[in-house]
Order: structure tokens, then C-alpha cells, then sequence
């Protein structure tokens, strides 16, 4: 393809790519979990005299939610994540069409049994948490955010888990995410080349470990809100 220049010039390049803004993306994950968890913490947690005028979940949601769009710093980096985003799908897409495209020009039968079913679906489960991250920001970043129609983001947010199969579809999203990571976390590491290869078998470890907890605790979420 003509457009594969800079970045996108060799297979190193853009493995190199993925991994950086995969890794990015991650990081983005855990902080976007540590305030989403603000939701089911009980009042208790936010007592007056500790957080100023904040004394229940609800504030305390609301003035996190608050903070991050009018934080200037924060939108620096949102505007990076959103980069970031773009920039891994896309990498993605080169990625696979070269692989398929290899594949029908050498005429090979390849042998996938020693590789595990997420890494031979790393596209699908992408496509899903595509799918997943455009619901998610049409539901709430765009109404809260862009569109400004909602400013009790805590509401919507309680509004939205009270709907089953709202929770349905975010939990097949979050499983997604956490299929994803597993082999993702590895793979970027393995990419950047920075630890030797017997260190890979303990970052396999810590990469199923992290997934798995990451995608509990986003799970338990929505569940907990549509039963609350």
C-alpha cells in the first residue's frame, strides 16, 4: 500500500506501534477503572470531613467526572488516548490485510495448533471492543461530554445498569477487553524486545493475572448497579 510510510514502513515498525499504544491504552484502563469504582464504593467511604463538601457516592462521582473534563491537563491527554486509539485499529488493519494477503500469496496451509484461540482471534475480539467502545462513548462520553444534554453523569450512569440488556452487552465487551489483553500484554512486550526470553514465561504470568483481575473488576460493575 502507498500509505505505508514512516511508522508503517516495516512489519518491526508497526508491531512497535501496536505495542506502544496498546501498552498506552492499558494504562488508560486502570485509571479509568480506579474512578469508575467510585461506584460501588458505599457512602461511607466519602465521609464530609475528609472530602470537603463531597459526602456520598453520588458527589463524589459527579465531581470526579467534573474534574476530568474541565482539567485542561486531562484533555491533553484524552486528545492522545483518542490518538492512540485511532492509531492501533488502523496499525491492526495493516497488519491483518498483510497477513491474509501473505497467506494467499504463498499458498500455505499453517499450522495454528501450537497458537491459542485468542491469538488466532485477536481481530475478532478487537472488532468486538470496537463495537463496544463506540456504544460505550455514544452512551456516555458524547451526551456528557460533547453533546452537554446530561450533566448528572452519576444518573445516566445508574439509568443506563438498570437496563438487562444494557448489562449484557457490556459484560461480552469487558470479556472481550480481557481476552484481548492477555495476549496483547505479552505480544507488546515480545514486540519491544525488553526483557530476555526467559523473563516472557513470567510476563505471560502477570499479563493472565492482571487481564483476569482488570476484567472482574469492570465486570462486577454494571451487575452490582443493576441489582443495587
Amino acid at each position: 500500500m502507498a500509505f505505508k510510510k514512516g511508522l508503517f514502513k516495516t512489519s518491526v515498525s508497526r508491531k512497535n506501534l501496536m505495542a506502544v499504544t496498546g501498552l498506552f491504552i492499558i494504562f488508560f484502563l486502570i485509571i479509568h477503572l480506579a474512578g469508575n469504582l467510585i461506584l460501588i464504593l458505599p457512602d461511607s467511604f466519602f465521609p464530609i470531613e475528609f472530602w470537603g463538601n463531597v459526602a456520598n457516592q453520588h458527589d463524589m462521582y459527579n465531581a470526579y467526572s467534573h474534574f476530568l473534563v474541565h482539567f485542561w491537563p486531562i484533555t491533553v491527554v484524552a486528545w492522545v488516548l483518542y490518538a492512540a486509539i485511532a492509531l492501533h485499529i488502523f496499525d491492526a488493519a495493516l497488519i491483518t490485510w498483510d497477513n491474509w494477503k501473505a497467506k494467499g500469496e504463498k499458498y500455505q496451509v499453517v499450522d495454528n495448533s501450537s497458537s491459542s484461540w485468542i491469538s488466532r482471534n485477536m481481530g475478532l475480539l478487537g472488532v468486538t471492543i470496537g463495537a463496544f467502545i463506540v456504544m460505550h462513548m455514544a452512551q456516555f462520553w458524547l451526551q456528557y461530554k460533547v453533546l452537554k444534554v446530561e450533566h448528572d453523569l452519576y444518573n445516566l450512569v445508574i439509568e443506563t445498569f438498570k437496563v438487562w440488556w444494557m448489562v449484557v452487552l457490556y459484560e461480552i465487551g469487558i470479556i472481550a477487553f480481557g481476552l484481548h489483553i492477555i495476549h496483547g500484554i505479552e505480544s507488546a512486550h515480545r514486540s519491544l524486545g525488553l526483557y530476555p526470553e526467559k523473563a516472557m514465561n513470567i510476563i505471560k504470568i502477570i499479563a493472565l493475572w492482571f487481564s483476569l483481575i482488570m476484567a472482574v473488576l469492570y465486570a462486577i460493575i454494571p451487575i452490582i448497579l443493576y441489582f443495587k
